[in-house]
């Protein structure tokens, strides 16, 4: 399957994130796109990752979706939950911490562009 620049650059921003979000958290970070849903931890940390996608690279719930093989429903739902959770201070402040790392992270386009 060949992929567009797009989504090339969506899987590497999903990988970024998924490391960092593992990190984090304390979960394998090989565990993220399994196709279960696995353990509450390892689905949170998912739901955390799709929602850093949508609001760091600015990646529409679609395309989340699909870089994390799911459907847009989930990645919308996983958006909305950690929207809801930030309310809490320790997991805000954690989520902007991994917000901050990741704008300063290189981004890929201009390498995947390169190439092509």
């Amino acid at each position: 399957m060949i992929l567009k620049p797009h989504e090339k650059i969506d899987q590497i921003h999903a990988q970024l994130v998924i490391v960092a979000v593992a990190l984090e958290f304390g979960i394998p970070h090989n565990k993220v796109l399994t196709k279960t849903k696995g353990t509450s931890r390892i689905a949170f940390g998912r739901q955390v990752a799709m929602y850093l996608l949508n609001v760091v690279y600015d990646v529409n719930v679609t395309r989340v979706g699909r870089a994390f093989n799911r459907d847009r429903s989930t990645a919308s739902h996983a958006c909305r939950v950690i929207e809801e959770m930030r309310e809490d201070r320790v997991l805000d402040r954690k989520i902007q911490t991994l917000e901050t790392f990741l704008k300063m992270a290189p981004h890929p386009e201009n390498h995947i562009l390169c190439e092509t």
